[in-house]
């Protein structure tokens, strides 16, 4: 994001405090309103300032609850080296256009699963009344697929990547104690990406899958597929008939009504 194209606005109220990690030296001293900083820098930030790309790499404070209170802030950054994107190939064909919140890590679980970002809702349940939307997304998936894919070793790289946008959250209405019920799960985990945890998220393994998700209160609104095996599909159709669910594999455009 352009923080710098936005810090010489009237109306500042946080001091912010831009340092080179590179040498330790300021290389900026601004006056910012929370407006025009993000809610979180626990995300990837990253920001241009005379046409070089340099990306955060620690804040202080990391969250606005905590610079807001102190009207202060200390944002360490690296340059980036410039990048030939002709040369730049995607591991997978398509990523969700929604990012996982995410938190702290705070303590370990026997059923902890780290996930890489990319892998968030590539697998996932959503509900009938998405099929529709659900191939419309398949459409540019497809292209990216037959256009803008070439095979590197043992793997497929894609030039392009689809970023679906229609099908939004899947706000999912699953009681939490039927699924467990359902595949004869006791033991939940927590889910990790980039050594921070997914909020409100959940962790659930049978003998065939691995699943994971987001919960309200008791209440599933988000379920995906992490590890599985050929005796998955059976528990697929069993949580598709119990919750009356579609299931998609986002990345080979599968859906399993």
């Amino acid at each position: 994001m352009g923080l710098f194209d936005k810090i010489f606005g009237t109306g500042s109220k946080i001091k912010v405090q831009f340092i080179d990690s590179d040498n330790g030296q300021t290389i900026g001293i601004s006056e910012m309103t929370a407006s025009q900083l993000p809610e979180t820098f626990s995300l990837q930030t990253t920001m241009h300032y005379h046409n070089d790309a340099w990306v955060i790499e620690e804040a202080i404070p990391e969250n606005s609850i905590d610079f807001i209170k102190t009207k202060s802030l200390i944002l360490k950054m690296r340059k980036t080296e410039k990048i030939d994107l002709s040369e730049v190939w995607f591991t997978t064909p398509t990523i969700s256009n929604e990012f996982p919140r995410l938190e702290p890590k705070t303590r370990d679980t026997a059923y902890d699963l780290g996930i890489h970002e990319d892998d968030y809702r590539q697998r996932e349940f959503l509900s009938p009344g998405s099929t529709p939307k659900i191939e419309e997304e398949f459409v540019g998936i497809r292209e990216v697929w037959s256009e803008y894919s070439k095979k590197s070793g043992d793997i497929t790289v894609f030039k392009n990547c689809h970023v679906r946008k229609t099908i939004g959250p899947p706000n999912l209405v699953i009681d939490f104690k039927q699924l467990k019920s359902l595949l004869e799960c006791k033991s939940v985990g927590q889910v990790i990406i980039n050594e921070r945890t997914l909020s409100n998220g959940f962790v659930i393994r049978t003998d065939n899958t691995t699943y994971f998700g987001t919960l309200d209160g008791e209440t599933v609104i988000e379920l995906c597929m992490a590890n599985w095996n050929e005796e998955s599909t059976n528990e697929i159709l069993e949580i598709n008939q119990a919750f009356n669910l579609v299931f998609v594999n986002w990345t080979h455009c599968d859906l399993v009504i």
